[in-house]
């Protein structure tokens, strides 16, 4: 499993954390991916991990409350995929199958057991799962015929050259035919081309939903994901620990955790998630998709929708919060808005890493950082991404990202003039 990424396309929620390391729904994204291994029996697992990897092993340790046998495997410094896959060279025999899994995806058992198979029926070496994307250029594309078969793999194509709508979900079964190829290529994309030059790599189509965390947006994809994989169809979660006052409407489906605080008047639609000793406040809407992680506090009057939360950040009363990503300890002034709704009919975008790319959401609010605090009335633009650790002031209308670290603050000067 490779788990070793700086993850540098989610900044700043990555500055503190590593990616599968990114909670949804109160458990970290691999959780997940573990949690879906250890359904279809599969128990050893070698990690390999890298930037913030002690977060990893200190949460998940060997792996034995999961059922699993994890073995970790330390890139000390990034070196790509190819690296970290010929680290797991000497714990496999020489015919034996193995599996390659990205850690920052969410999937179905139904896909590994899919391409598990195909591998098994076709004369492959490789078998790489892909699936149908509306925006092909974001990702690695597969371009393979009738048969499956594998002509080329290319990464992150230019916009409008993409030879298919088809990338890779994460997904590999590999023969130990991989590690000799690997040795002579320069990178894991020149292995895979090598193999297709042979003949020996084929695909295997998944036509449901998949997850893969790229940009800011899939953060809320996953959490989108998640509340409808342990909720939808199967009913609320209410903890008998939780005090909730009589007169809260909850519509739908939620997950409310221990020690959690609901005051009078709130509405809480769901799927919608709650976290353990968290607060919501008088007359607050709680709507679709949010999740609140664990002792965080929502003011007075609220509104959320389609966001995340993580822990311990505070929203001050009559804030709005939309289609955004609000990292820990954060603590929002009270009258805050997200816009989420783009001037005048024109598409969101967000600078990252300097390129700017469009969100491929209708509506997308802001992403800010840990530790950051926010003032009174601040109003912030759609795809704006505020560094962690940085300081805003009362009033502020932000519409250019904010590096972390940083303090911002209006420049004015009162003006008291005698009437004529």
């Amino acid at each position: 499993m490779l788990a070793g990424g700086l993850g540098q396309r989610l900044r700043p929620i990555t500055n503190t954390r590593p990616k599968p390391m990114i909670e949804i729904a109160g458990r970290p994204l691999l959780f997940y991916l573990l949690q879906t291994l250890s359904a279809l029996d599969i128990r050893d697992v070698y990690m390999v991990i890298g930037y913030k990897g002690e977060q990893i092993r200190d949460y998940f340790k060997s792996g034995e409350s999961l059922g699993l046998h994890i073995t970790y495997l330390e890139q000390k410094e990034p070196m790509g995929i190819r690296d970290a896959i010929l680290r797991g060279e000497k714990f496999l025999e020489s015919d034996e199958r193995f599996i390659i899994l990205h850690a920052d995806v969410l999937l179905e058992p139904e896909l590994v057991k899919r391409t598990l198979q195909a591998f098994d029926e076709l004369n492959a070496d490789i078998v790489l799962a892909v699936t149908l994307v509306g925006e092909p250029h974001l990702h690695t594309v597969v371009s393979f015929d009738e048969n499956s078969q594998v002509r080329y793999v290319i990464e992150r194509p230019k916009n409008g050259t993409e030879p298919s709508n088809y990338a890779i979900t994460g997904v590999y079964v590999c023969s130990s035919e991989i590690f000799d190829v690997l040795r002579k290529s320069l990178s894991f994309t020149e292995a895979l081309n090598t193999l297709s030059a042979r003949g020996r790599a084929f695909v295997t189509i998944w036509e449901r939903e998949w997850v893969e965390l790229q940009y800011p947006w899939d953060i809320l994809r996953a959490n989108s994901y998640v509340l409808n994989r342990i909720l939808r169809g199967r009913g609320s979660f209410i903890s008998e620990r939780a005090e909730i006052m009589n007169d809260v409407k909850i519509e739908g489906s939620v997950w409310i955790s221990d020690n959690a605080v609901i005051r009078q008047g709130t509405v809480i639609k769901g799927p919608s998630y709650i976290g353990e000793n968290s607060y919501i406040g008088n007359n607050s809407l709680i709507r679709e998709y949010t999740s609140i992680g664990k002792n965080s506090i929502i003011g007075f009057g609220v509104e959320t929708k389609n966001s995340v939360i993580f822990d311990g950040t505070k929203v001050g009363r009559l804030s709005f919060i939309g289609d955004s990503i609000i990292g820990s300890n954060v603590d929002i002034g009270a009258g805050t808005q997200t816009w989420n709704t783009p001037l005048r009919g024109r598409t969101i975008s967000i600078e990252i890493n300097g390129e700017r790319i469009r969100v491929p959401m209708e509506k997308f609010g802001a992403i800010i950082g840990d530790n950051t605090r926010i003032g009174i009335n601040v109003s912030i633009m759609p795809g704006i991404i505020i560094g962690n650790d940085s300081e805003i002031s009362a009033g502020v209308i932000v519409d250019r990202n904010i590096p972390p670290n940083c303090i911002v603050k209006l420049k004015y000067e009162l003006a008291i003039e005698r009437r004529s």
